[in-house]
């Protein structure tokens, strides 16, 4: 499957740094994956290393680390190598946080080129010190090109930067596999299932063990506390995001409960890519809660039907593609007379509202409200909707198969 983040890693290759590459995210994006298919198509050859599962590779560099060997002696003593060599190859080195002391050591020598992966997402001063890109489920795009309709891609950026319509067969054409994707998701094991079947029967399975894998993760770094409550979480969620409003209410877990208590857990939950956190406007402490691949949540939906999945599976595929997007922060927004905007992406000091449609009538009320309250009527918003491109001299409307160029 060819990923989009591959790019970094040439970037990083060709910047000729000595300094580490992290990839991080959550069970089951493909980090590994990626890191092989980058060290075959670029070293002549690699080596790995897994430190969740390998406890006698994890004692051994604990061990170093404590006599005060750098990394490359380390390095080529456990591969039994001359030092000399390391640098002709790539070391991977998979979960490289169950080993602490050595994964601190890693960014402040100058050694071999190092691909580390973290199933966990780092503190923010631990991933300055790496060259680092966090990996999400496949995007809408990744997808394309895994089912071998790539060519799709360049059409839809194309049309997406001078707002003119795509010809309507190709058009119910995208709509069709992205109706495929919601069902789907990006989970590589779930999209490899879908393609080999040629079916969605067996991708609910697929699912079921990412989560499995996900929760292991959580087990192994965290508390039982933590955990346990973070279960709580998880079990009420597709519940919460199955309601008209999707913020999160606590009191879905019991009564009586508050966000002071189950802090630590979302924490948890985020920072092991569990679930995506989105906070309202100006208060941290109000927040949507969304899986983080949609197919996951249509998986937890099975069996259920009324109005809201269909919005909830729109908003959690949304807030899946644009968290991707390094170039804009994320918040949502509600009046006190309750109108509501899903999405704000704020740039620097600019912020443009996006509105999730899912017919294809009604009007922007709610956009018309948000403008109001923020002294900013005329300004430019995005609406995401199932109709063609389009735009008007103050809306640009974008199909959902297009929301990865948004930018």
């Amino acid at each position: 499957m060819k990923r989009n983040a591959v790019n970094k890693l040439i970037e990083w290759k060709e910047s000729g740094t000595t300094v580490p590459f992290l990839l991080h995210g959550t069970k089951g994006v493909g980090k590994t994956y990626l890191a092989m298919e980058f060290a075959n198509a670029y070293f002549p050859q690699y080596l790995y290393v897994n430190f969740e599962l390998n406890t006698v590779a994890r004692d051994f560099f604990e061990e170093k680390v404590k006599l005060d060997y750098t990394v490359s002696e380390a390095l080529a003593e456990f591969f039994q190598l001359d030092e000399v060599y390391l640098n002709e190859l790539i070391v991977i080195l998979d979960e490289i946080f169950y080993c602490p002391g050595f994964a601190e050591q890693l960014p402040l020598e100058s050694c071999s080129p190092i691909i580390a992966i973290s199933g966990i997402l780092p503190e923010e001063d631990t991933l300055k010190l790496f060259y680092s890109c966090r990996i999400y489920p496949l995007g809408f795009d990744e997808f394309l090109s895994a089912v071998g309709s790539d060519w799709y891609i360049d059409i839809i950026q194309g049309h997406f930067q001078n707002m003119k319509p795509v010809p309507d067969i190709v058009h119910q054409e995208l709509l069709a596999l992205f109706e495929e994707y919601l069902i789907v998701g990006g989970m590589p094991a779930a999209v490899n299932e879908y393609i080999s079947s040629k079916s969605i029967h067996n991708v609910g399975e697929v699912h079921s063990l990412v989560k499995g894998r996900m929760k292991t993760v959580l087990e192994n770094v965290y508390d039982e506390k933590t955990v346990g409550m973070a279960i709580q979480v998880l079990k009420v969620l597709p519940m919460q995001l199955n309601k008209e409003n999707k913020k999160f209410r606590f009191n879905m877990i019991r009564k009586g409960v508050t966000y002071a208590l189950y802090k630590d857990s979302i924490d948890a939950l985020a920072n092991s890519g569990m679930i995506l956190r989105l906070n309202e406007q100006k208060k941290q402490t109000h927040f949507k809660l969304y899986f983080p691949d949609v197919g996951m949540l249509f998986s937890a939906f099975m069996g259920v039907e009324n109005e809201h999945i269909r919005k909830a599976l729109l908003e959690n595929y949304v807030m899946q593609a644009l968290e991707t997007n390094e170039s804009f922060q994320l918040c949502f927004w509600e009046s006190e007379a309750q109108a509501k905007v899903d999405f704000i992406l704020t740039k620097e000091d600019d912020e443009t509202p996006v509105e999730l449609r899912t017919s294809t009538s009604g009007k922007a009320k709610s956009i018309a409200s948000y403008q109001a309250s923020n002294a900013c009527e005329g300004q430019r918003y995005y609406r995401f909707g199932f109709e063609n491109f389009y735009s008007t001299s103050v809306m640009s409307q974008v199909p959902y198969y297009a929301v990865f160029c948004v930018k």
